[in-house]
Protein backbone atom coordinates (compact mmCIF):
# COMPACT_ATOMS: atom_id res chain seq x y z
CA UNK A 1 0.00 0.00 0.00
CA UNK A 2 1.21 3.09 -0.71
CA UNK A 3 1.74 5.79 1.92
CA UNK A 4 -0.26 9.53 1.02
CA UNK A 5 2.57 12.32 1.19
CA UNK A 6 2.26 14.45 4.19
CA UNK A 7 0.97 17.73 2.84
CA UNK A 8 3.43 19.87 0.82
CA UNK A 9 6.05 17.45 2.72
CA UNK A 10 9.29 17.17 4.51
CA UNK A 11 11.58 17.26 1.98
CA UNK A 12 9.70 20.38 0.43
CA UNK A 13 9.78 22.77 3.19
CA UNK A 14 13.62 21.63 4.18
CA UNK A 15 14.65 22.86 0.82
CA UNK A 16 12.72 26.07 0.40
CA UNK A 17 14.48 26.74 4.20
CA UNK A 18 17.75 26.29 3.42
CA UNK A 19 20.75 29.15 3.18
CA UNK A 20 22.48 30.31 0.20
CA UNK A 21 25.08 27.68 0.61
CA UNK A 22 23.12 24.58 1.85
CA UNK A 23 26.75 23.28 3.18
CA UNK A 24 26.93 20.93 5.81
CA UNK A 25 28.62 22.37 8.79
CA UNK A 26 30.02 20.84 12.47
CA UNK A 27 28.48 22.13 15.17
CA UNK A 28 29.23 22.35 18.75
CA UNK A 29 26.71 20.63 20.50
CA UNK A 30 26.42 22.68 23.07
CA UNK A 31 25.28 25.54 21.65
CA UNK A 32 22.27 23.70 20.22
CA UNK A 33 19.15 24.66 21.55
CA UNK A 34 16.00 22.69 21.84
CA UNK A 35 12.80 22.88 19.32
CA UNK A 36 10.51 25.00 21.01
CA UNK A 37 7.80 23.53 18.70
CA UNK A 38 9.07 19.71 19.10
CA UNK A 39 5.65 18.16 19.11
CA UNK A 40 6.93 14.89 20.79
CA UNK A 41 7.60 14.62 24.56
CA UNK A 42 8.56 10.95 25.39
CA UNK A 43 12.08 9.34 23.64
CA UNK A 44 12.28 5.47 24.26
CA UNK A 45 15.78 5.00 25.93
CA UNK A 46 16.45 1.79 24.61
CA UNK A 47 15.81 2.98 21.20
CA UNK A 48 18.05 6.15 21.78
CA UNK A 49 21.21 3.76 23.31
CA UNK A 50 20.76 1.41 20.14
CA UNK A 51 21.39 4.59 17.97
CA UNK A 52 24.09 5.59 20.02
CA UNK A 53 25.87 2.42 19.11
CA UNK A 54 25.75 2.57 15.82
CA UNK A 55 26.93 6.54 15.59
CA UNK A 56 29.65 5.41 17.86
CA UNK A 57 30.63 2.68 15.15
CA UNK A 58 29.74 4.63 11.69
CA UNK A 59 29.17 8.23 12.89
CA UNK A 60 26.12 10.84 12.38
CA UNK A 61 25.25 10.15 8.52
CA UNK A 62 22.41 12.18 8.08
CA UNK A 63 22.82 15.93 9.57
CA UNK A 64 20.03 17.56 11.66
CA UNK A 65 18.47 20.83 10.55
CA UNK A 66 19.14 23.98 12.92
CA UNK A 67 18.13 27.69 12.46
CA UNK A 68 20.29 30.63 13.39
CA UNK A 69 19.69 31.87 17.38
CA UNK A 70 21.05 35.81 18.16
CA UNK A 71 21.66 35.35 21.87
CA UNK A 72 22.78 38.63 23.65
CA UNK A 73 24.67 39.14 20.14
CA UNK A 74 26.11 35.96 19.89
CA UNK A 75 25.51 33.06 17.17
CA UNK A 76 23.77 30.15 18.28
CA UNK A 77 21.37 27.99 16.85
CA UNK A 78 18.08 26.26 17.44
CA UNK A 79 17.01 22.85 16.45
CA UNK A 80 14.74 22.17 13.69
CA UNK A 81 14.88 18.54 12.44
CA UNK A 82 16.70 15.58 13.93
CA UNK A 83 16.07 15.76 17.68
CA UNK A 84 16.29 11.99 18.64
CA UNK A 85 19.46 12.13 16.71
CA UNK A 86 20.84 14.97 18.31
CA UNK A 87 20.50 13.23 21.78
CA UNK A 88 21.96 9.52 20.69
CA UNK A 89 25.18 12.16 19.51
CA UNK A 90 25.41 13.23 23.15
CA UNK A 91 24.99 10.13 24.34
CA UNK A 92 27.22 8.41 21.91
CA UNK A 93 29.84 10.92 23.38
CA UNK A 94 30.28 13.29 20.27
CA UNK A 95 31.35 17.07 20.86
CA UNK A 96 29.99 18.34 17.41
CA UNK A 97 27.47 17.34 14.99
CA UNK A 98 27.00 17.97 10.82
CA UNK A 99 23.94 20.51 10.36
CA UNK A 100 22.76 22.34 7.78
CA UNK A 101 22.04 25.94 8.43
CA UNK A 102 18.12 27.17 7.47
CA UNK A 103 16.40 29.98 7.48
CA UNK A 104 12.82 28.92 8.94
CA UNK A 105 10.43 31.37 10.52
CA UNK A 106 8.20 30.14 14.00
CA UNK A 107 5.43 28.96 12.01
CA UNK A 108 7.57 26.81 9.25
CA UNK A 109 9.70 25.47 12.26
CA UNK A 110 6.45 24.37 13.84
CA UNK A 111 5.27 22.75 10.88
CA UNK A 112 8.43 21.02 9.73
CA UNK A 113 8.67 19.70 13.47
CA UNK A 114 5.26 18.24 13.21
CA UNK A 115 5.69 16.52 9.74
CA UNK A 116 8.52 15.12 10.87
CA UNK A 117 7.22 13.11 13.44
CA UNK A 118 4.10 12.64 11.35
CA UNK A 119 5.83 10.75 8.73
CA UNK A 120 8.47 8.78 11.16
CA UNK A 121 5.13 7.50 13.36
CA UNK A 122 6.77 8.60 16.14
CA UNK A 123 3.99 11.33 18.22
CA UNK A 124 2.00 9.34 20.83
CA UNK A 125 -1.98 10.15 20.50
CA UNK A 126 -1.87 12.86 22.96
CA UNK A 127 1.23 14.27 21.22
CA UNK A 128 -0.24 14.42 17.76
CA UNK A 129 -3.43 16.25 19.38
CA UNK A 130 -1.49 18.96 21.42
CA UNK A 131 0.49 19.58 18.10
CA UNK A 132 -2.42 19.87 16.29
CA UNK A 133 -4.01 22.40 18.91
CA UNK A 134 -0.83 24.55 18.99
CA UNK A 135 -0.75 25.42 15.52
CA UNK A 136 -4.39 26.19 15.45
CA UNK A 137 -3.84 28.31 18.41
CA UNK A 138 -1.03 30.07 17.58
CA UNK A 139 -1.60 30.79 13.94
CA UNK A 140 -5.24 30.49 13.57
CA UNK A 141 -5.69 27.59 11.59
CA UNK A 142 -9.03 26.26 10.44
CA UNK A 143 -9.40 22.38 10.66
CA UNK A 144 -9.36 22.36 6.81
CA UNK A 145 -6.37 23.98 6.67
CA UNK A 146 -4.79 22.24 9.48
CA UNK A 147 -5.77 18.97 7.39
CA UNK A 148 -3.64 20.07 4.37
CA UNK A 149 -0.91 20.97 5.62
CA UNK A 150 -0.25 17.17 6.96
CA UNK A 151 -2.12 15.08 4.53
CA UNK A 152 -5.06 14.02 6.89
CA UNK A 153 -8.60 14.68 6.24
CA UNK A 154 -10.79 17.35 8.29
CA UNK A 155 -12.56 14.55 10.56
CA UNK A 156 -9.42 12.84 11.07
CA UNK A 157 -7.99 16.37 12.52
CA UNK A 158 -11.26 16.78 14.48
CA UNK A 159 -11.33 13.73 16.12
CA UNK A 160 -7.93 14.11 17.45
CA UNK A 161 -8.27 17.44 18.75
CA UNK A 162 -11.21 16.14 20.37
CA UNK A 163 -9.07 13.89 22.38
CA UNK A 164 -8.33 17.01 24.57
CA UNK A 165 -11.56 16.62 26.51
CA UNK A 166 -10.50 13.74 28.29
CA UNK A 167 -9.75 13.58 31.41
CA UNK A 168 -6.03 13.58 32.68
CA UNK A 169 -5.91 9.54 33.56
CA UNK A 170 -6.99 8.65 30.44
CA UNK A 171 -4.83 10.96 28.73
CA UNK A 172 -2.15 8.89 30.44
CA UNK A 173 -3.38 5.76 29.05
CA UNK A 174 -3.20 7.05 25.50
CA UNK A 175 0.26 8.39 26.06
CA UNK A 176 1.79 5.53 27.64
CA UNK A 177 -0.29 3.25 24.39
CA UNK A 178 -2.32 1.44 26.88
CA UNK A 179 -5.16 2.29 25.19
CA UNK A 180 -5.56 3.07 21.27
CA UNK A 181 -7.20 6.16 19.38
CA UNK A 182 -10.00 3.66 18.49
CA UNK A 183 -10.99 2.38 22.24
CA UNK A 184 -10.73 5.52 23.56
CA UNK A 185 -12.70 7.80 21.18
CA UNK A 186 -16.44 6.25 22.42
CA UNK A 187 -15.68 7.48 25.42
CA UNK A 188 -16.51 10.95 24.53
CA UNK A 189 -19.74 9.98 24.31
CA UNK A 190 -20.34 9.59 28.31
CA UNK A 191 -21.42 12.79 30.50
CA UNK A 192 -18.96 12.58 32.99
CA UNK A 193 -14.80 12.07 33.52
CA UNK A 194 -15.72 9.64 36.26
CA UNK A 195 -17.77 7.44 33.54
CA UNK A 196 -15.16 8.19 31.44
CA UNK A 197 -12.28 7.67 33.44
CA UNK A 198 -13.86 4.75 34.76
CA UNK A 199 -14.34 2.21 30.87
CA UNK A 200 -11.10 3.48 30.92
CA UNK A 201 -9.78 1.62 33.14
CA UNK A 202 -11.76 -1.69 31.99
CA UNK A 203 -10.76 -1.48 28.91
CA UNK A 204 -6.78 -2.08 29.77
CA UNK A 205 -8.14 -4.38 32.54
CA UNK A 206 -10.00 -6.58 29.96
CA UNK A 207 -8.17 -5.79 26.77
CA UNK A 208 -11.58 -4.49 25.23
CA UNK A 209 -12.01 -4.23 21.61
CA UNK A 210 -12.42 -0.22 20.35
CA UNK A 211 -15.90 -2.26 18.99
CA UNK A 212 -16.89 -3.35 22.51
CA UNK A 213 -15.98 -0.40 23.83
CA UNK A 214 -18.53 1.38 21.41
CA UNK A 215 -21.41 -0.96 22.45
CA UNK A 216 -20.84 -0.31 25.70
CA UNK A 217 -21.01 3.48 25.72
CA UNK A 218 -24.28 3.14 23.55
CA UNK A 219 -25.70 1.17 26.38
CA UNK A 220 -24.78 3.55 29.22
CA UNK A 221 -26.11 6.21 27.51
CA UNK A 222 -29.25 4.39 26.66
CA UNK A 223 -29.66 3.33 30.17
CA UNK A 224 -29.38 6.52 31.46
CA UNK A 225 -32.11 7.80 29.04
CA UNK A 226 -34.41 5.64 30.17
CA UNK A 227 -33.39 6.53 33.79
CA UNK A 228 -34.28 9.82 33.55
CA UNK A 229 -37.21 11.41 35.28
CA UNK A 230 -39.10 13.25 32.53
CA UNK A 231 -40.85 15.22 35.41
CA UNK A 232 -37.21 16.14 36.71
CA UNK A 233 -35.64 16.80 33.49
CA UNK A 234 -38.52 19.47 32.67
CA UNK A 235 -38.13 21.11 35.84
CA UNK A 236 -34.68 21.70 34.94
CA UNK A 237 -35.12 22.95 31.55
CA UNK A 238 -37.63 25.45 32.61
CA UNK A 239 -34.94 26.40 35.33
CA UNK A 240 -32.32 26.73 32.86
CA UNK A 241 -34.54 28.76 30.20
CA UNK A 242 -35.36 31.30 33.04
CA UNK A 243 -31.57 31.80 33.95
CA UNK A 244 -30.84 31.96 30.51
CA UNK A 245 -33.48 34.72 30.06
CA UNK A 246 -31.97 36.90 32.92
CA UNK A 247 -28.24 36.12 32.25
CA UNK A 248 -28.90 36.69 28.60
CA UNK A 249 -26.75 33.38 27.19
CA UNK A 250 -27.24 29.56 26.94
CA UNK A 251 -27.38 28.35 30.88
CA UNK A 252 -26.65 24.60 31.36
CA UNK A 253 -27.90 22.93 34.63
CA UNK A 254 -26.06 19.48 35.21
CA UNK A 255 -27.08 17.27 38.26
CA UNK A 256 -24.50 14.83 40.12
CA UNK A 257 -25.30 11.13 40.33
CA UNK A 258 -25.34 8.54 43.25
CA UNK A 259 -23.84 10.00 46.55
CA UNK A 260 -23.35 13.26 44.13
CA UNK A 261 -26.67 13.13 43.61
CA UNK A 262 -27.73 16.77 45.62
CA UNK A 263 -24.84 18.63 43.99
CA UNK A 264 -24.13 19.87 40.35
CA UNK A 265 -23.03 22.26 38.26
CA UNK A 266 -24.53 25.46 36.56
CA UNK A 267 -22.51 26.36 33.25
CA UNK A 268 -23.11 29.84 31.42
CA UNK A 269 -21.81 29.91 27.65
CA UNK A 270 -20.53 32.89 26.22
CA UNK A 271 -18.77 33.55 22.76
CA UNK A 272 -16.51 36.44 23.11
CA UNK A 273 -14.62 38.68 25.49
CA UNK A 274 -18.07 41.27 25.01
CA UNK A 275 -20.45 38.19 26.11
CA UNK A 276 -18.17 37.25 28.77
CA UNK A 277 -17.27 41.19 30.18
CA UNK A 278 -21.39 41.19 30.03
CA UNK A 279 -21.91 37.81 32.02
CA UNK A 280 -19.20 39.05 34.76
CA UNK A 281 -20.56 42.30 35.40
CA UNK A 282 -24.41 41.20 35.75
CA UNK A 283 -23.30 38.07 38.11
CA UNK A 284 -21.47 41.09 40.18
CA UNK A 285 -24.82 42.96 40.30
CA UNK A 286 -23.18 46.25 37.67
CA UNK A 287 -26.87 45.88 35.43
Amino acid sequence: MVKRKLGRGLGSLLENALDETGKVIELDISKIHPNPWQPRRQFDFKSLEDLAASIKEKGLIQPITVRYRDKDGNFEYELVTGERRLRAADLAGLKTVPAIVSAYDDRSMAEVALIENLQREDLNPIEECEAYQQLINHYGLTQEQMAAKVGKSRPYIANMLRLAELPSDVKLLLASGRLTTGQARPLLSLASEEEQSELAQKIVAEGLSARRVEDMAREKKKKKKETTDPKADAFLRSIEEKLGMSVGSRVAIKLGRGKNAHSGTISITFKNDEEFERITEFLNGKR
